[in-house]
């Protein structure tokens, strides 16, 4: 008999999440824009945003050693107590004067949180799961982020645009104690590992362990990741620089528009938890490589309204549409490789392993966040060049990938 997919610790695990992210959704939203409107530079808003994801890359494996050695349920209670403590006190000291440097540091602050709390979640699923249930689990945790990236933005932009950044900033610390109080009540599976050696030991045992896994237990995994990380260059950074920069500075819309667009990519990131669930009973993981051909080429409609001058609106809804079906993709491609990942992958080493994935993955998003920011402002007379440019690379990558896919 199956093992039901919600069960209590479970669903605990999601709703704790939901709330978690819903205040992490609205704040980074209203960040953001307060950032765009003081500066109204895509540079600046994309140099504050990759600084602040470099504790990220290089704090995330040692958030795994410490994941598969501490109580995972742990780590969340007392981290979401730490966020909202360092929020509420940043809402306390923001001003218009400071918050460029008071963004970036709150921000760097954040990810180093971040860089401990995110293996810990995402490896406690399959402590909490059986096999079966596992890509299914994986959706939901997924379509758990993109239901607070729904909602989030959406309210983010109507509280925005009446009463500003702050009143936002307070309600995600609240946000963030609710979720600790409530992941106190969860129970994760954990064996406590007696410490035989010094900390600096156990580092290095880990990290050999951990490459030598990646590296000849399992070359597949990590040329996939290899791949994951040249797109999130690309893609991630033209979704988290571009979109913003495009409808706020560039067609002049509000920030209840902008707002929307996140909206609408979040409930394309929740039908794509769906559609993953019903590839991956398919078995058509070997080819995965045309989601990524596809995601990269949905760039040239969005480049391509620039040619010509049509309204804002027009410009808007293509650019929208254009994402949604980007964020789709991405969110099956996500989810399957995730869940191919934890299958392969011991117990003992979820935690170290889905640190790697993360921190290999996104090693090349502040370098890809600075560099599109820059090329924004240069090239914002002629998006349509730069957007053309980005999907063909993309797509093409996507090809030379098949080989890699063939082999899952």
């Amino acid at each position: 008999m199956q093992q039901k997919l919600f069960n209590r610790d479970f669903t605990m695990v999601a709703i704790g999440q939901l709330i978690s992210l819903f205040g992490n959704a609205i704040l980074r939203f209203a960040l953001s824009l307060y950032i765009l409107d003081l500066t109204g530079a895509a540079a600046v808003f994309g140099t504050v945003t990759a600084v602040s994801v470099i504790p990220m890359i290089l704090l995330s494996p040692f958030g795994g050693m410490i994941a598969d050695r501490v109580n995972r349920r742990n780590i969340m209670v007392i981290l979401d107590f730490a966020t909202s403590f360092l929020v509420l006190g940043f809402g306390l000291m923001l001003s218009s004067q400071n918050a460029v440097l008071l963004i970036g540091v709150t921000l760097f602050l954040l990810s180093v949180i971040q860089a401990c709390y995110t293996p810990s979640v995402h490896s406690s699923v399959p402590l909490l799961q059986t096999e079966e249930n596992l890509v299914r689990a994986n959706a939901v945790v997924n379509q758990v982020t993109m239901l607070a990236n729904l909602i989030g933005p959406v309210l983010g932009g109507i509280l925005y645009g009446f009463f500003g950044a702050v009143p936002i900033v307070f309600a995600s610390g609240v946000c963030f104690f609710l979720s600790a109080l409530l992941e106190t009540w969860i129970r994760i599976p954990y064996q406590k590992r007696e410490a035989k050696e010094s900390a600096l030991s156990m580092i290095k045992s880990d990290w050999k362990e951990s490459v030598r896994f990646l590296s000849k237990e399992q070359p597949d995994i990590l040329r996939i990741m290899l791949i994951a990380a040249v797109y999130n260059f690309f893609l991630g950074s033209v979704i988290m620089v571009g979109m913003p920069y495009m409808i706020r500075t560039v067609l002049g819309l509000g920030s209840e528009l902008y707002g929307a667009a996140e909206g609408l990519m979040a409930a394309a990131g929740l039908a794509g938890g769906i559609l993953s669930g019903w590839i991956a009973g398919k078995g058509k993981t070997q080819n995965m490589f045309w989601l990524l051909v596809v995601s990269g080429l949905m760039l040239l409609p969005a480049g391509g309204v620039f040619l010509f001058d049509f309204p804002p609106m027009i410009c808007y809804l293509v650019i929208a549409v254009c994402f949604m079906v980007l964020q789709l993709l991405i969110t099956v491609f996500s989810i399957l490789m995730l869940s191919a990942t934890q299958k392969r992958t011991p117990d003992s080493m979820l935690g170290k392993v889905t640190a790697y994935i993360m921190a290999l993955t996104m090693c090349v998003q502040p370098l890809g966040q600075a560099v599109y920011g820059i090329l924004f402002d240069r090239f914002a007379g002629s998006l349509y060049l730069l957007l053309s440019a980005t999907a063909l690379t993309t797509a093409i990558i996507g090809f030379l990938s098949k080989k890699t896919f063939g082999m899952l």
